[in-house]
């Protein structure tokens, strides 16, 4: 899943055709940082108040996951087996090493999977993904000595026909100790291997060169979650029972995708779970036992392109954080998929969600309304290949696109003391047009979540009317 499609290129003949049918049809250029609440007002763009933001640190944080080791310091995992250091609360970060197990072999997965989790005493656990698709699983190492030292890895997940992988950044221990990891199986269509497997990303323009907006939104892939945990330390690991976790539609019998899923522990033995889908919304499960058994795939009220979710509990006030890439139908039938990378904070459970901020943005507006629950594609989607027809979209749907365009996504969170750290993939083009991805790390105040430290007020009152119900 964690993939971003490049730019797709076609001939300058149709790139010219198509920006005289964008100049001829009357409509001027839509710029996507111009404000929608009227001229001199704030803007959103490229996040909320960033006068706040502590740090901005590009080349660092995509697909990342962090971990506080037992002297103080940060631990980031930065994939392909590199680790970094940082002993000013994610200020500033050390070179980055490689890091081996006593085999001498890195610790280097498939993909972006890795996840970091502190255990009993010095004790460390990394998640990464391993293996050729279909065969794929997730592995478990463990270090005693902070980081400095690995052991020869475990499975954690068994044999299978499909792939199974995990979101960065999502491992949890509850309360009860238990280490409880949301992972997802994938499969994909049968490929014709004389066409491509994928559509191409929608065009946007930027300059007068055509660009995809869209990563990979239309992918002919199903997913569905389910969970992993551990009561021994991640020595050994079971799988969750009574069934798996997807969207079913019994009006019109119709299955939908639920994958990348991330979970927090909201009390003692509950825990809410939510998943990325392709119906305009983030859904939710919940579990009140600890994680071995869940309930049927809900919507929410966060409205979300195809791409996944972090949830946190924040230290101090016991709400929920959520961080997302919020997108609106209309955003998405353009083809901006993932560029607006926003916070929100509930003070219900997961009930209702407030204090709607950006922390990445190339759009305005903090708080989009979810649309209807249905599957919305980017208008003019095409195949790559010369023998697929050249792309018609309707000029409405063509979008000026800014030199700082980016696409935010696969969000890492972490909280160390006074502070949240926030990472995106940050994927966008070069001046040269080159295409991108090399991470950035926000370091914000916590109450920055909250709009400022006068709004971080406990709402007991508020609470009380959401309990966590056992249905």
């Amino acid at each position: 899943m964690k993939r971003e499609k490049l730019p797709i290129f076609i001939s300058s003949r149709t790139a010219l055709g198509i920006l005289l049918l964008v100049l001829t049809a009357g409509l001027g250029p839509q710029t996507l940082g111009q404000s929608a609440r009227g001229a001199g007002k704030r803007t959103d763009v490229p996040m909320t108040r960033p006068e706040e933001s502590l740090a901005a640190l590009d080349g660092i944080g995509s697909s990342a996951a962090f971990a506080e080791l037992s002297d103080g310091r940060i631990i980031i995992a930065r994939g392909e087996g590199r680790f970094s250091w940082s002993t000013d609360g994610g200020l500033t970060w050390s070179e980055p090493f490689l890091a081996r197990d006593t085999a001498g072999e890195p610790l280097k997965g498939q993909s972006g999977d890795h996840n970091l989790i502190r255990l009993a005493g010095n004790g460390l656990g990394f998640v990464d993904r391993q293996g050729p698709y279909p065969d794929q699983y997730l592995m478990f190492w463990r270090s005693e000595d902070g980081g400095k030292t690995w052991q020869k890895p475990s499975r954690i997940t068994p044999p299978s026909l499909q792939g199974i992988a995990a979101l960065n950044d999502v491992i949890i221990r509850t309360s009860s100790g238990r280490i409880v990891l949301p992972v997802y199986g994938f499969m994909e269509q049968g490929r014709d291997l004389h066409k491509p497997s994928r559509p191409a990303c929608c065009l946007g323009l930027r300059g007068n060169e055509i660009v995809g907006t869209s990563a990979h939104h239309g992918d002919p892939t199903f997913c569905w979650s389910f969970v992993m945990y551990s009561d021994d330390d991640g020595r050994s690991w079971k799988r969750s029972r009574a069934g798996e976790i997807f969207v079913f539609d019994p009006e019109t019998m119709n299955w939908h995708m639920a994958g990348e899923p991330t979970v927090v522990e909201v009390e003692p033995r509950k825990i809410l779970m939510l998943m990325r889908t392709n119906l305009g919304r983030m859904y939710k499960s919940w579990s009140f036992d600890d994680g071995e058994t869940w309930s049927a795939a809900m919507p929410t009220q966060l409205a979300a392109s195809g791409a996944p979710a972090q949830l946190r509990k924040i230290p101090g006030t016991g709400d929920l954080l959520v961080v997302w890439t919020q997108q609106s139908e209309e955003e998405i039938r353009k083809g901006l998929i993932r560029a607006r990378l926003s916070t929100a904070v509930s003070r219900t459970n997961g009930g209702v969600w407030e204090f709607f901020q950006n922390i990445e943005s190339v759009l305005e507006g903090t708080r989009i309304e979810p649309g209807p629950i249905r599957y919305s594609r980017p208008e003019g989607v095409v195949a790559w290949g010369p023998t697929y027809p050249d792309p018609v979209r309707d000029p409405k749907y063509y979008v000026d696109v800014p030199e700082t365009y980016a696409r935010t996504s696969y969000p890492s969170v972490f909280f160390y003391k006074d502070r949240v750290l926030i990472g995106n993939t940050n994927a966008h083009y070069k001046k040269d047009g080159e295409y991108v991805m090399p991470g950035r790390l926000r370091v914000v105040p916590i109450s920055w979540l909250y709009g400022g430290p006068q709004h971080m007020k406990p709402s007991p009152e508020l609470k009380k009317q959401y309990p966590i119900a056992e249905h």
